[in-house]
């Protein structure tokens, strides 16, 4: 199935004969011996997947149109049946996620279709609404399915995938669109989403509370609110956490960047990107509602983290270093031989994670009571420095809230264990 998607993702067409003999050589590959793709098979096949064949004439693949001039009233249109914050803009972004700032020339400009230093690529699907007031949860995809850092783990702050490539596919952005469809629909509110006509995307499942409308071909450099400033300010504000990493270990151990430490990363630079900032990069697109004004996107603030980036003494500037990876591949065509890999791997519920070049720690497990005992000596660290009002007190409310937080653990696992289970902690 993976091979079909991919191939009518790219436009190719796919008649029955031509499914029954590309079955046959998978299963060849796979070392399925009793394989029959039969006129039976092949019905089957169709029906469990929805399947009919129809002839593939004048698709969009094969026409380059010129942009509308009347685009923006077309978009207005568009709008004018959702409010603001049911209105969305969704596109992918790729990240070398552990390249220190010494190693920004090694992968400046790099593409990465492959090879050697995609192992150290993830891409990261991000999508906000027109108003700002609402990001939802990053998709994160990256090489590997069990990464030894995410041993003893069981909640994430994001969605992880992972395929041989780290590529947003047809089938992850399906299973993505049905998520929110799913929260859409409890929360009975009808979305809008805006998505680049990248292959991957080419495939819409059924979805009751979303619709999906394509932005104009090889235009989404001036069209498409996330790369008007949206993406720029979240990987600025990864790359801040990258130096605030490798400052904490000067003088230490060696700086070293998981891929559960840049999924943290990744959460956290995306809570911090603003929105007055995406509202903005939205009306700069022309997404206007109500007598709104075009505005522009606001630059991050990096004098903070320049004002230390000398003291790190690398060739480059803070900005090439949050730019070096733009232009590097999120999706693309995976090979007959991948495919049957993947298959082959996913079988075994395992990506070959041994082929990770160095080995990454295990997520130490934490003790109820090491938990305490860290939250103490937070709340005390605060309580110890110098702060304004206003920070003071988002600061111990958001103490407050995970206190709370880490009661309902304590509460709920009381409820599983006997007492003096909890002696043991």
């Amino acid at each position: 199935m993976a091979w079909f998607t991919q191939s009518r993702q790219n436009n190719i067409p796919i008649s029955g004969p031509i499914l029954k003999e590309k079955s046959k050589l998978f299963a060849t590959n796979l070392g399925i011996t009793n394989f029959q793709a039969s006129e039976g098979w092949l019905e089957k096949f169709k029906k469990r997947h929805d399947l009919t064949f129809k002839k593939v004439c004048g698709e969009s693949a094969s026409v380059d149109p010129c942009i509308s001039q009347d685009w923006k009233n077309e978009l207005i249109n568009l709008l004018v049946d959702y409010d603001a914050r049911d209105i969305f803009n969704a596109d992918e972004t790729g990240l070398f996620y552990k390249c220190l700032p010494d190693r920004t020339l090694t992968f400046k400009n790099e593409k990465c279709h492959g090879g050697k230093n995609s192992k150290e690529r993830i891409t990261v699907m991000l999508a906000a609404n027109m108003d700002g007031s609402q990001k939802l949860k990053p998709l994160m995809i990256g090489k590997f399915a069990n990464p030894r850092c995410f041993k003893n783990v069981k909640s994430f702050p994001l969605m992880y995938r992972s395929n041989k490539k780290a590529w947003m596919t047809g089938v992850l952005f399906t299973e993505w669109l049905s998520c929110i469809d799913v929260d859409m629909k409890k929360a009975n509110r009808k979305m809008l989403m805006f998505v680049d006509n990248c292959t991957a995307h080419n495939n819409i499942p059924h979805l009751e509370n979303i619709k999906i409308h394509f932005l104009p071909p090889n235009t989404t450099s001036t069209l498409q609110p996330l790369d008007q400033g949206i993406i720029k300010n979240f990987k600025t504000m990864y790359r801040k956490e990258i130096v605030r990493e490798v400052l904490a270990c000067i003088g230490e151990v060696p700086c070293k960047i998981s891929i559960l430490t840049a999924m943290e990363m990744v959460h956290k630079a995306w809570e911090n990107v603003s929105a007055q900032t995406i509202a903005n990069c939205f009306r700069t697109c022309g997404f206007i509602k109500d007598g709104q004004t075009i505005g522009e996107g606001i630059p991050v603030q990096c004098e903070e983290v320049e004002s230390t980036w000398n003291r790190l003494e690398v060739p480059v500037s803070f900005e090439e270093f949050v730019h070096f990876d733009d232009n590097v591949a999120t999706a693309g065509t995976f090979t007959d031989e991948e495919i049957i890999q993947s298959t082959l791997a996913n079988q075994h519920n395992s990506d070959n994670d041994d082929e990770e070049e160095e080995a990454e720690a295990e997520a130490p497990v934490i003790s109820l009571k090491e938990a305490t005992f860290f939250m103490s000596g937070l709340r005390k660290f605060f309580e110890q420095s110098e702060m304004d009002e206003k920070r003071c007190d988002t600061i111990f409310n958001a103490i407050s809230k995970l206190d709370n937080a880490m009661d309902q653990i304590v509460t709920n696992n009381f409820s599983q264990k006997k007492i003096t289970d909890f002696f043991k902690m």
